[in-house]
C-alpha cells in the first residue's frame, strides 16, 4: 500500500487521536490540527497529500476554510489541495461540503476501513491530476496549465519560449537536453538560427537566479543542459 502524508483537522480530540493512531499504524505520516489557524499553519509548512477535514472550533469554520483554500486565499496552500470532509450524513450537509470544495464527503460515523479506502482512492485520483499539471524540481514549481513558475513562492518572470524550455527540462530533470533536442521540442518547425537556443537558456538561467534559483540550470559541456535541485533554496 502506498504511503501518504496526511493532515487530520478536527476539534474533536478523540476523533483526531483515533484516526492518527490508525493511519500511523498503516505506515502513513500524519499531522494534526484542532483549529483553523493550526490547519493553515500545517498546510503551509508541510506537503500534505490529503487532508481529512472535520468540524473545527465552530461548525462554519471548516467550510469557510475550504472555500478560502479553493479561492487561493492562502498563498502557501495549493488551491487544489485534496480534501476529504467528515461530518453529518444528511444530504444537505453533503451538498454543502461539496459546494465548499470537498473532494469526497463521509459521515463522521464511517468506519476506519471504508475511510481508508476512500482516502487512498482520492489520493490516487487527485494526485495524478496534480502531478500531470504541476512539475516540481527542488524549490522550483511549475504550473503548466497556468503557464507560471515560482521558486519557494517567488514568481519567475518568463517569456513563452523560456517557459517552454523550463517545462521541457523539468519534465525529466535527470536528463541532459542537447541544443538540437531543445530546438526541436520548443521551436518545432520554426528552426532557430545560430545561438538562439543558447541565448534563451542563458536568459532563463538569469531569470531563475533572480528569483532565488542559483545554478538551477546546469551546463553539461559538449552535451547540453539539465536542471538540478542542488542549489534551489
Amino acid at each position: 500500500m502506498q504511503q501518504h502524508t496526511l493532515l487530520i483537522a478536527s476539534a474533536d480530540d478523540t476523533q483526531r487521536t483515533f484516526l492518527a493512531a490508525q493511519l500511523n499504524a498503516d505506515g502513513h505520516t500524519t499531522y494534526e490540527a484542532d483549529s483553523t489557524a493550526a490547519t493553515i499553519a500545517k498546510l503551509s509548512a508541510y506537503a500534505v497529500d490529503v487532508m481529512l477535514l472535520a468540524d473545527l472550533t465552530r461548525p462554519a469554520d471548516s467550510p469557510a476554510l475550504l472555500r478560502a483554500i479553493r479561492a487561493d486565499q492562502h498563498t502557501r496552500i495549493h488551491p487544489a489541495q485534496p480534501v476529504i470532509t467528515l461530518g453529518a450524513d444528511d444530504e444537505i450537509s453533503a451538498l454543502r461540503a461539496y459546494q465548499a470544495g470537498s473532494d469526497h464527503h463521509l459521515a463522521d460515523s464511517t468506519g476506519y476501513v471504508l475511510l481508508r479506502a476512500v482516502l487512498l482512492s482520492v489520493a490516487r485520483r487527485v494526485l495524478h491530476d496534480l502531478t500531470s499539471r504541476h512539475l516540481q524540481v527542488g524549490a522550483l514549481h511549475i504550473d503548466t496549465a497556468a503557464k507560471a513558475a515560482d521558486i519557494n513562492g517567488t514568481p519567475v518572470r518568463l517569456s513563452r519560449r523560456e517557459l517552454e524550455l523550463l517545462i521541457t527540462m523539468a519534465s525529466d530533470p535527470s536528463k541532459v537536453f542537447s541544443r538540437d533536442e531543445l530546438a526541436r521540442t520548443v521551436w518545432g518547425a520554426a528552426k532557430p538560427n545560430g545561438r538562439t537556443v543558447e541565448s534563451h537558456v542563458c536568459r532563463l538561467r538569469h531569470r531563475l537566479s533572480d528569483a532565488g534559483g542559483d545554478h538551477l540550470v546546469n551546463n553539461c559541456w559538449g552535451q547540453g543542459w539539465k536542471l538540478t535541485a542542488k542549489d534551489a533554496r
